[in-house]
């Protein structure tokens, strides 16, 4: 026995030393550090400037480019026009673009920009900083893994970013635009008012300040709760694929409805009308005016037909509802006199 304690003390020793060097991570790679993309945070961002080379499907050419610039800490489009701006996407974008991370880098000095697609198809951001600093990003192709892309800023290397960084940074004007005219919030929301060419209807919570569920009426007559939310849901939600105008553009246009909107905010009511309008040669148009008056909404008028006929999709519901269950008493009734 005793000629083995020396080698058992040579294993005791060798486990306490790969016990220490393990909990040193000396047997782990060392992780590379991240290098941000950009290198600057998103509050030092002052304007933003994307050039579109694109066309859309209908083969009209876009705007060359759209204008971002923060104003008094509110960020503005002022190119092409003053188009109104969903300020959350807006935030989230500045996000993405500081908190991107370089991959990798591909080539210290790209002669052929080309094959990363980082020639005159490469998608252009110019940034300006508050210190009046500029950075020109340019966004490629995909790399063969196609988990990433090619990605070079001013005229450094070509760098690897990942496509999900991408997506998030790659933004057109469209996708940066406020597309829903009707501002609304379910929870808030005490009365709706539709006055139309082919329907006159209004839905308005029954319930008690400080009820913890609301009822409805609609047009003096209870409905569910979950058709009243869901109808609020739809309109809210309606939004458009095209550029909103300034509604003193339109000429010519013929009322098509109002839809009046009350909403509690902050312990008071609010109310906003809505005026849909349409212009006789395109009648399956109908251009949707803010409170304000100031913006149009070019909207589908099959998507508001839905909104314009609620009650009767409500009275189809209750009547499918009342026959069915005079139908399950026919068959009860029929094997009780069996």
């Amino acid at each position: 026995m005793k000629k083995w304690i020396p080698t058992i003390l040579v294993l005791v020793v060798l486990l306490i030393g790969w016990v220490y060097a393990a909990n040193q991570n000396y047997f782990r790679e060392e992780e590379a550090e991240k290098v941000k993309l950009l290198g600057m945070k998103s509050a030092d961002i002052q304007s933003i400037t994307i050039h579109d080379h694109n066309t859309d499907t209908s083969g009209a050419s876009k705007p060359a480019s759209s204008h971002l610039e923060l104003k008094n800490g509110v960020w503005h489009m002022v190119e092409p026009k003053a188009y109104p701006l969903n300020g959350y996407t807006v935030s989230s974008w500045l996000d993405a673009l500081s908190g991107a991370d370089q991959e990798m880098v591909v080539e210290e000095e790209p002669k052929d920009l080309d094959k990363y697609g980082l020639g005159a198809d490469a998608t252009l951001l110019d940034i300006q900083l508050k210190d009046n600093r500029q950075i020109k990003l340019s966004i490629g192709g995909q790399l063969p893994a196609d988990d990433a892309r090619y990605v070079r800023v001013d005229s450094g290397p070509v760098v690897a970013v990942q496509t999900e960084s991408i997506s998030k940074i790659e933004l057109s004007r469209q996708d940066l635009l406020d597309t829903t005219p009707f501002n609304m919030d379910e929870t808030n929301v005490t009365s709706l008012e539709w006055e139309g060419e082919a329907a006159t209807w209004m839905l308005k919570s029954s319930s008690e300040e400080g009820t913890a569920e609301q009822t409805w009426m609609l047009n003096g007559e209870a409905v569910e709760a979950t058709d009243a939310v869901s109808l609020i849901g739809k309109i809210k939600n309606l939004s458009t694929a095209d550029d909103v105008r300034k509604a003193s553009e339109l000429k010519g246009t013929v009322p098509r409805f109002t839809l009046s909107v009350e909403q509690t905010v902050n312990g008071e009511a609010v109310t906003d009308v809505y005026r849909g309008l349409t212009i006789p040669s395109e009648p399956d148009q109908i251009w949707v005016i803010t409170p304000d008056g100031q913006w149009a909404y070019p909207m589908d008028a099959a998507g508001l037909k839905e909104a314009e006929q609620f009650p009767n999709s409500i009275q189809k519901s209750e009547s499918d509802a009342t026959s069915s269950t005079s139908g399950d008493d026919a068959d009860a009734n029929s094997s009780t006199s069996k």
